[in-house]
C-alpha cells in the first residue's frame, strides 16, 4: 500500500475512534454505602454493567463508594440536583425529601406485605417531590427490618435507656428517644469510626445492611422490628434528557430491575447472615410479642404528630398507608 494511502487509512481510523469516544456519555454515580460487597451496592454495580452492555457503551457510569467523594450521605439529593453526580442511591433523603420518612415511621409497617403496599402508595409522592428538584426517580428498594445492635448489652427494650444509638433518620431517632436512648444520625461511612471510638454504643440497621460492615465492632443483636429503611435511585433530569431515547429506556429498565433485586437479595441473605454472626459469638435475642405490642401503642400517636408537621402530602400518604395496612 502506498504511504499516502496508508496515512489516509490511519487518519480515517483515528477519526472514527475519536468520534466513537466522543459519542459515549460518561456519568458519575455515588452510593452512600462504603462496602462494595453489600447487596445494595452490588445491585448498582450490576445495573451499571447491564446499561453498558445493552447500550454498547453509549452510557458509561462510574460508581463511587460512600466516603470516596466529598459528598455526605444526606447531601446526595442536592448533588444529583446540581449535576455534581448524575446518578445517586439516595438513602438519607428525609431532610431534603421529607415524604420519604413515612416509610420509616416506627412500628407502622410490620410485615413485608405492609412494606410493599406502602412503597406503591408512596411512589407518586416521591416522584412529585423529586421532580420539583429537577430529579427523576428510577427505582426504590428497602432493607429488611432495622433492629438494634450494641457494643453494650441490648436484649430488651429497657436496655435502650441511656445508650447512644446511631439512627438513619429523625423518625428512627424518635423511637430511640421515647425509650430513653440518645439518637445520633450518621451516614454509613461514618459509623465504623463512631463505634470504634465509642461515640455511639450501637446502631440500628439490618444484618444484610450495616451488619455486614460493622458486626466485628458489635456484641449484641436485638431483633426488634422497629421500621424499614428505603432508598431511591435518582438521576439528574436534564442529564437524562440528553441521552438517546433508547439509552433512557435501557437505564430505566435496568434501574427498576436491580432496585427490586436489591430488596429481594437482602431479604434472602438476612437470616443466613444473622445465623453466621451468632456462630461467631454475637448474642442474638428476639423481640417478644408483648414488647412489639407495647412499642406499637407507644409510637402510634407519633405517626399523626409526624404527618401534621410535614404537610398535606405527608398527611394524605400516611392516611392511605394506614388504611392499606389496617393500622
Amino acid at each position: 500500500m502506498p504511504r499516502s494511502m496508508l496515512s489516509a487509512v490511519v487518519t480515517a481510523c483515528l477519526l472514527l475512534l475519536t468520534c466513537a469516544a466522543q459519542a459515549a456519555t460518561t456519568w458519575d454515580c455515588y452510593v452512600y454505602n462504603p462496602l462494595a460487597k453489600q447487596p445494595s451496592v452490588d445491585a448498582v454495580i450490576r445495573m451499571i454493567d447491564e446499561v453498558k452492555t445493552r447500550t454498547d457503551g453509549d452510557l458509561l457510569i462510574t460508581m463511587h463508594l460512600g466516603g470516596s467523594l466529598p459528598i455526605k450521605a444526606d447531601s446526595i439529593t442536592a448533588a444529583v440536583a446540581d449535576n455534581v453526580i448524575q446518578f445517586g442511591d439516595d438513602g438519607f433523603a428525609t431532610g431534603t425529601i421529607p415524604i420519604t420518612g413515612v416509610l420509616r415511621l416506627p412500628m407502622l409497617l410490620q410485615t413485608p406485605a405492609d412494606l410493599n403496599k406502602a412503597m406503591e402508595i408512596i411512589r407518586p409522592y416521591l416522584e412529585a417531590a423529586y421532580t420539583k428538584r429537577g430529579i427523576e426517580v428510577l427505582g426504590q428498594y428497602s432493607y429488611p427490618f432495622q433492629v438494634f445492635w450494641g457494643r453494650k448489652k441490648i436484649v430488651a427494650l429497657s436496655d435502650i435507656k441511656g445508650l447512644k444509638l446511631r439512627v438513619t433518620s429523625v423518625e428512627q431517632g424518635e423511637f430511640v428517644r421515647r425509650f430513653g436512648g440518645v439518637p445520633l444520625t450518621l451516614g454509613s461511612p461514618d459509623v465504623a469510626a463512631a463505634l470504634d471510638r465509642g461515640v455511639v454504643d450501637g446502631a440500628m440497621t439490618a444484618s444484610s445492611g450495616g451488619g455486614l460492615a460493622w458486626h466485628d465492632l458489635l456484641k449484641y443483636r436485638y431483633a426488634f422490628p422497629t421500621s424499614y429503611v428505603n432508598s431511591t435511585y435518582v438521576v439528574n433530569a436534564e442529564a437524562m434528557a440528553k441521552l438517546a431515547p433508547a439509552t433512557q429506556t435501557v437505564l430505566r429498565e435496568a434501574a427498576a430491575k436491580w432496585s427490586v433485586w436489591a430488596t429481594e437479595e437482602m431479604n434472602r441473605q438476612e437470616d443466613a447472615v444473622t445465623a453466621q454472626f451468632g456462630q461467631e459469638g454475637m448474642i442474638l435475642t428476639d423481640a417478644t410479642p408483648a414488647d412489639i405490642a407495647e412499642a406499637t401503642e407507644k409510637m402510634r400517636p407519633y405517626w399523626d404528630e409526624w404527618s401534621k408537621t410535614h404537610g398535606a402530602d405527608a398527611k394524605a400518604a400516611l392516611a392511605q398507608i394506614r388504611a392499606a395496612v389496617g393500622r
